[in-house]
This record gives C-alpha cells, sequence and structure tokens, in this order.
C-alpha cells in the first residue's frame, strides 16, 4: 500500500527539483504526508503484532505445565482448546496477513485438523454431563477447577472466559435446561460485574444478562429476575420487551404468583416478550437500580440437592431409574447395607495358576463380586503392552457405534461418546506378535476358547466419555448377534490401559458395584447363565471421565466352541457356578 502511495505522488516529477523553491516546498508537504501514512501504518501494525503477541503470550502462558499433555487432563482446558481454534486460530492467515510463510505453510497442513462448530457444541453438552453425573458447580468450571482446590493432585485448570460462558448459558437455554441455565448465567453475570470488560452497549452484554433474567424468572427466581431486568433498563429504557418483562415479573411478585411453565413451550429471549398481565391494573416501572453482584456470585443459584431433583431422565420410569442409579455410582461407592457386607465375606484374592503358563508366570486374580461372578486380573498387561496396544489402535479409532436392538445394525449412539479400532492377531510380525501374546494371556485367565471371539477392540474416551447402562450380550427381544456364528457373547473381558486421573469408572447397575479403572488390569464376568439365557444382573455402564484419559480394550467371547471350557446347564435359574474361595476352582 506503501509503495503505491508513492507512486502515485511522484510519478510527476521531472528532475531539477532543487533549482525552485516551489518544488522543494511542494516535496517537503509530500513528505509530511508519507511521515503521517507510515506512522499511522505503523500503529496499525503495532496494534496487530500487540493483539498476537497478548494472544500467544497468554495460550502459551496456560500451557506452563511439566507435561505436554497434563494441560488438556482438566475438562475446561480441553474444552478451551477446541474453543480456541474455532473462535481464535481459524483467523491465523487473516491475523498474520501472509507474511509469514512458516505459518501460512502449517496453517495449511493443519487446517484439516482444526475442530469445528459441532464439536465445540459437543464439548459444551459433555462440560454439562459432567454437571448431571458428578453434581459439580458452574462455578467450578468457571474457575477451571471441577476437581476442587487440590483433589486428585491434579493442575488447576484454565478459567472460562466471557464468550465460552455465554456459549454454556444458550446451549441451557436452548435446551430448556433452566436451572443449568440460571448456574451458567450466574457465573458469566459476575464475570461482566468484576472484569467490566465488556460495557453495556456491546452485544454480549445484553445477551448474557437477558438470558439470566429470563433463566431467573423460570426457575421461579422472580425477585432476581427483576433486579437483573432493572439494571438493564437503566441502559436501554426505550426496549419495549424489557418494559413487558418487567411489568410481568413485578406483577408476579405483587400477586405472590409462581410463574410455571405448563407448555413447557419456549418463548425466544432474544425476540418475543413474556406474557402479558391482564389490564386489571398498571404496574408502575421504577428505575431505581443500585448495582451490586447477584448473591451468592461465586456459586450457582441452586443447591445439589435442588439440582439432582430436577434431571430429567430419559424414556420411561424404569429406564429413569436406573440412570439415577448410574449416576450415584458414578460419583461415590454405595453404602455398606447389611446384604452388601454378606456379599463383600464372600469376596477373596487368590493367584491363578492351572495352565501351563500361568504355572510359571501366576495370574493375580481377585473376585469383587459374587453374583453375578465378577473378577479383575491384576497386571495381566504391562505397560510395554499396553502402549504398543494403543499405539496400534490409533490411526484406525473411529466414532464408537452400538447394535439397534430393533435392525441389529450398528449405529452412532449420543449414550455412547468415544472412538474405538479393532486390532487383529494377523498384523507385522513385531505388533502381531503383542496382539497374539496378549490372546493367549486372555485364554489362561478366563479358560475360554478364542476361537469365536470377536477381535480386540480398543476404546479411547474423549471429554466426558461414558457409554450409559447397556448389556453387552444381544438380550431374548434384540437381533444383534444372530448372524454371528459363535452365537451370543457370553463372557466380556475388559482391560484398563494407560492412567485415568479422574471419573471412568466401570458400574453394574444392580449389583451396586463400582469398579474404578486400574491401569493393567482387566474386568471379566460371564453374560449368559449356564443354560445359554441372558444375566439380566450384567447391566453395566462405563462413568464419564472427569480429568485425563482413558483406554481400554475390550475382549467379547461367543458361545459356540465353549462346550468343554463351559458346559450348559439346563437349569434355568440357576447361577453361574461359584468358585472355591480359597483356590479359585469351580465346583458344583
Amino acid at each position: 500500500m506503501l509503495l503505491f502511495i508513492l507512486l502515485n505522488l511522484f510519478w510527476k516529477a521531472t528532475g531539477e527539483v532543487y533549482s525552485s523553491y516551489e518544488n522543494v516546498r511542494h516535496i517537503n508537504k509530500i513528505e509530511n504526508q508519507l511521515v503521517q501514512l507510515l506512522g499511522d501504518y505503523i500503529s496499525e501494525e503495532r496494534e496487530r503484532l500487540n493483539t498476537l503477541e497478548r494472544f500467544q503470550q497468554y495460550v502459551a502462558d496456560s500451557k506452563n505445565y511439566t507435561e505436554p499433555d497434563s494441560y488438556i487432563s482438566y475438562p475446561t482446558n480441553q474444552f478451551n482448546v477446541i474453543h480456541r481454534f474455532v473462535a481464535d486460530w481459524n483467523n491465523l492467515q487473516e491475523w498474520t496477513n501472509s507474511r509469514s510463510e512458516a505459518i501460512t505453510s502449517a496453517y495449511q497442513n493443519y487446517r484439516q485438523y482444526f475442530p469445528g462448530q459441532n464439536d465445540v457444541k459437543g464439548a459444551i453438552k459433555a462440560i454439562h454431563r459432567l454437571q448431571d453425573i458428578y453434581k459439580i458447580k458452574a462455578g467450578h468450571f468457571s474457575r477451571g477447577d471441577p476437581l476442587g482446590p487440590g483433589e486428585g493432585g491434579l493442575v488447576r485448570g484454565q478459567p472460562l472466559n466471557i464468550k465460552a460462558l455465554l456459549l454454556f448459558v444458550k446451549d441451557a437455554y436452548e435446551n430448556e435446561e433452566w436451572r443449568k441455565c440460571a448456574g451458567w448465567g450466574q457465573q458469566a453475570y459476575y464475570q461482566l460485574q468484576t472484569f467490566r470488560e465488556h460495557d453495556p452497549s456491546t452485544t454480549i452484554w445484553f445477551d448474557i444478562t437477558d438470558h439470566f433474567a429470563f433463566c431467573l424468572y423460570k426457575t421461579e427466581e422472580i425477585q432476581h429476575a427483576v433486579e437483573i431486568t432493572t439494571e438493564m433498563m437503566v441502559h436501554y429504557p426505550d426496549h419495549d420487551r424489557l418494559k413487558g418483562n418487567m411489568k410481568f415479573f413485578k406483577g408476579l411478585v405483587e400477586k405472590g404468583e409462581v410463574a410455571v411453565d405448563e407448555s413447557r413451550g419456549k418463548r425466544s429471549v432474544v425476540s418475543e416478550p413474556l406474557p402479558s398481565l391482564e389490564e386489571d391494573g398498571e404496574v408502575e416501572v421504577e428505575i431505581t437500580y443500585v448495582p451490586k453482584l447477584y448473591p451468592g456470585a461465586d456459586q450457582t443459584v441452586l443447591s445439589e440437592e435442588v439440582i439432582e431433583d430436577e434431571i430429567q431422565d430419559r424414556h420411561y420410569k424404569k429406564w429413569g431409574e436406573r440412570i439415577k442409579k448410574y449416576k450415584k455410582l458414578c460419583k461415590e461407592r454405595p453404602a455398606l447395607t447389611p446384604q452388601i457386607k454378606q456379599q463383600i465375606e464372600r469376596l477373596t484374592c487368590y493367584y491363578k495358576q492351572n495352565t501351563p503358563r500361568s504355572y510359571l508366570k501366576p495370574i493375580k486374580v481377585e473376585v469383587v463380586w459374587p453374583s453375578p461372578r465378577i473378577v479383575v486380573f491384576y497386571d495381566i498387561v504391562s505397560d510395554e503392552e499396553a502402549n504398543i496396544m494403543m499405539e496400534l489402535a490409533q490411526p484406525h479409532l473411529n466414532r464408537a457405534t452400538v447394535h439397534n436392538k430393533n435392525t441389529g445394525k450398528l449405529e452412532n449412539a449420543e449414550y455412547r461418546v468415544s472412538k474405538t479400532a479393532w486390532l487383529d492377531d494377523d498384523m507385522t510380525e513385531d505388533k502381531g506378535r503383542i496382539v497374539r501374546r496378549i490372546n493367549r494371556r486372555m485364554e489362561d485367565a478366563t479358560e475360554l476358547s478364542h476361537d469365536y471371539a470377536e477381535l480386540d477392540q480398543v476404546n479411547n474416551y474423549g471429554m466426558a466419555g461414558q457409554y450409559e447402562p447397556h448389556y453387552d450380550m444381544a438380550t431374548r427381544e434384540e437381533k444383534a448377534f444372530l448372524d454371528h456364528e459363535g452365537g451370543n457373547r457370553v463372557a466380556t473381558l475388559l482391560f484398563y490401559m494407560g492412567k485415568t486421573d479422574a471419573g471412568g469408572a466401570t458400574v453394574f447397575i444392580d449389583g451396586g458395584v463400582r469398579l474404578p479403572p486400574t491401569q493393567n488390569a482387566a474386568v471379566f464376568w460371564y453374560n449368559l447363565l449356564p443354560n445359554g439365557d441372558p444375566d439380566l444382573l450384567t447391566r453395566h455402564a462405563g462413568c464419564p471421565v472427569l480429568a485425563g484419559t482413558k483406554w481400554v480394550m475390550n475382549k467379547w467371547f461367543h458361545v459356540n466352541d465353549q462346550i468343554f471350557t463351559r458346559p450348559c446347564d439346563l437349569q434355568q435359574f440357576k447361577r453361574e457356578k461359584e468358585a472355591k474361595l480359597y483356590n479359585g476352582q469351580y465346583t458344583t
């Protein structure tokens, strides 16, 4: 641009400028203009570079961790990374004006991996899921500290900025989760009041206060909705919808009524006014607002107990009850009732040495639940083997699927959030040797034939990755595995590979069993009763990952070809033959 200006200014130059005072005076004026233009350009560049420097420093400081992956151990940091790519890094070429060949090349190479808006939405839902399951207040997420100070030994996470908080408010609003919306709205409003980064003339200020007031009204916090709306009317005194809202709110307060959403019909907080009162008297609107923070601004609006009561479980009543049990088990161990104590007395540990390989290297076994019989094999894989399995899986990870119980076909589902890869032992010699070695060890531990077993399925769980209550086998009503030559899934072996910092427990809903992930261990149970019927007490779930990552590997054994390893028993209600607790050998 500067070169273009110079060319336009000097194209009439004819030489011999020194010979005329007027010519010199003219070029002096030109130089003055050039100095001004150059100064403006430098100021603009300085501001642009300052903006780039602030952003670069902000990101660099937030990642000042000893271990490179420690930063993304926290869900808020995972969200911030995804959100920055959508909101900031997409503008990288524009910021640098494509002056840097290195940046331009990197942008072109990496652009295909950038997350998009769907990833931001998925990350928001993931954090909302953690709220529901673990009863974590919005304030903890807002501060970047969902586990609380010092808990879990993890580094404090990065706070969420005001723009991110507004996204959480809007998502809760759009899904009519009013109490959650009020909680996040409170955090966003608190940042508005505390940091004063956005004045009332900005769109973000209006959006936050507008949504917050509406969600307070929906949660029957009418007086506080009046306070927030009053503040808005100080800055927007002629806003017709705000006037209508204020009239409605104050009318409810004066009448002592509570707004009830019987139709659950959602009104737009952006464009539609609240329902107007009957014309039985005017309500005087007084603009006498004194700025103050919302009471308890560092916490969410409602107590954990109230939020618990407001959670709307899906499907029919039984499913809702199971989901509640699932959420409670994910959060804490069940109370030790007399019945549970009686079951615990039957538990034991032993070394398994009944095969040539296990005789030379005994397998450590713990019976963690007697009926259905659930056992844990400890140190069943080494760190090296687990790392190789995860390395093999990474290039092949795809979104996990589930069997549609009606069609038997595989499909994506929101209740299973992870990516999976299937590993075959027919790989390159070095890697395949590791897979085959682990498969032989599985046969030693379970004493089941591998001939009809499925390939090893490796799962990597992302933000709040979970698998809600489900069965591994097909029940009588389902069509899954009808065409499988091995028949139904008789047993499951679930490996924990890698370290999970918080969350991610495996829970058995009906038995009340909770198993936190134990690195390099594997959980084993039978899905079918000895007569081949589904064992309906094996309904289980994978709780959302709260911090860190979670890698697991599933091995499903099928019923055919197990005639000698697990003979059929025709007694319909006879459960799995119990192991003698002192030596782990089967008995009748």
